[in-house]
């Protein structure tokens, strides 16, 4: 029975999955989850950060072990010596030979450890570079997936701008096959000719060509999402969004404010900018003269007769300084490194200033479309009056089937473009708030 079950419910499942009915939300986090360029951001990531911890380590002195065990052959082999004793307390005596034995192999290990003192300023730079580069890394991936959340609610928006398009076509041909049929009603009746009905079924063409327009295109944005979380369009719907246009609740200076605390692109900015600092900090190092502390120890296994001590201990410093031409290709090098730090500062105002440019465009975006709102619901209101009083007089033939039709197709537009305004209202205040680095709630309801 259990088996039953089991293989009961892995046949219901792909039905499961049709059924699968995503939010707004859910399309955003399963986009952001399934995308490329998101998992190349994470593994720029994890890049930037072991650079930095490789850094780290520049802090530390390093070390080096070295063990050697050597055959020793001596071409030619070495004469036995003679030692004048007689020469040494002045008296009269026969040199005393003796022989040199040499070892037939070496025997060697050595540890020295060199801790770099001055170099601790660059290593300091090139650690806080390293780690600026590491939060660049983190803000750029946090900036890939503000992207990924716009171009998803973009599409979502647009489906069912789309979607609510297709209900007001349907509407429009239902009311044009009333039309129709009151038309057919006036030519049976010897009213008026069949002219009257023909351009009707203009009228219904071009609505059912429009129908398939919004369905074509409909199909193709279901797709882009599909595209966007990885899924079959077949696998999933989409939930309704109930779209109220809200007011902007923030001035411009808060959202100046707002924009210089927040936005993604300015703390990149400036990341940049700490870094040509430290590279031109850097560049200066080789300038100056390196003070290092060494110390080691070494130890032989062979030494001869007494003559090379078996071990070695030693602590001291080391003074250099490297001049001539190095010297002044690091000269060179500095001068580089400091146009090109005055160069990332120009190019980062340059920058902010296009940015607070942006945002005025963005807020002025925001005042257009709203007023296009209002502009849309008076023009609805008066064409919704002009259709009332053209089937009023079309009904008492009074008017033209023209006319009727001319009424009828303002206040469809009119329908649509009320829709049209109130999404691209909804969009522009969207990406005004991911622009500054905000939510949506926080530029519609009083603040932050």
């Amino acid at each position: 029975m259990n088996k039953f079950l089991v293989v009961l419910s892995l046949f219901f499942l792909p039905a499961s999955i049709l059924s699968a009915q995503l939010s707004l939300d859910d399309c955003i986090e399963l986009s952001i989850n399934e995308s490329y360029k998101k998992k190349a951001a994470d593994a720029a990531v994890e890049s930037a950060k072991s650079g930095r911890n490789s850094a780290l380590f520049s802090f530390f002195p390093s070390t080096r072990f070295e063990a050697g065990y050597q055959w020793l052959k001596f071409v030619p082999e070495p004469e036995g010596m003679e030692f004048d004793i007689g020469a040494i307390l002045e008296v009269e005596m026969e040199p005393v030979p003796f022989d040199i034995e040499m070892p037939d192999k070496s025997r060697t290990m050595g540890i020295t450890s060199v801790m770099p003192i001055t170099p601790l300023w660059s290593v300091f730079n090139g650690y806080k570079a390293a780690s600026s580069g590491y939060d660049i890394a983190k803000l750029q991936k946090e900036l890939t997936v503000e992207q990924i959340k716009l171009e998803v609610m973009n599409l979502y928006f647009n489906y069912f701008m789309l979607e609510e398009s297709f209900g007001l076509l349907t509407g429009t041909g239902e009311q044009l096959r009333r039309y129709r049929k009151q038309a057919e009603n006036f030519f049976n009746a010897g009213l008026v000719d069949k002219r009257a009905i023909l351009k009707i079924d203009i009228e219904l063409a071009k609505i059912d060509q429009q129908l398939q327009i919004v369905t074509g295109n409909k199909n193709l944005i279901k797709k882009n999402i599909a595209i966007f979380i990885n899924r079959e369009p077949d696998t999933f719907t989409l939930k309704k969004i109930d779209v109220t246009p809200a007011d902007l609740s923030l001035s411009s200076a808060e959202l100046s404010s707002i924009m210089t605390g927040n936005r993604l692109e300015f703390k990149i900015l400036e990341k940049g900018t700490d870094i040509s600092k430290r590279l031109e900090r850097i560049a200066f190092q080789p300038l100056i003269p390196t003070l290092a502390i060494v110390g080691g120890y070494s130890r032989t296994w062979d030494s001869m007769q007494g003559f090379q001590p078996e071990g070695t201990l030693f602590i001291g410093g080391n003074l250099s300084w490297e001049i001539g031409f190095d010297w002044g290709r690091n000269f060179f090098d500095y001068k580089k490194a400091r146009s090109e730090r005055i160069k990332n500062e120009l190019e980062s105002i340059h920058a902010k200033k296009m940015m607070e440019l942006q945002l005025v465009q963005l807020e002025n975006d925001v005042s257009v479309k709203y007023e296009g709102i209002e502009i849309a619901k008076r023009e609805v209101e008066a064409a919704s009056e002009n259709l009332r009083i053209a089937e009023d007089k079309y009904r008492e033939q009074l008017t033209t089937e023209t006319e009727l039709l001319d009424a009828s197709i303002a206040y469809r537009n009119a329908q649509l473009k009320l829709l049209s305004s109130t999404y691209e209202y909804e969009v522009s205040l969207n990406r005004l708030a991911l622009t500054i680095g905000v939510r949506y709630e926080d530029i519609t309801k009083g603040g932050i």
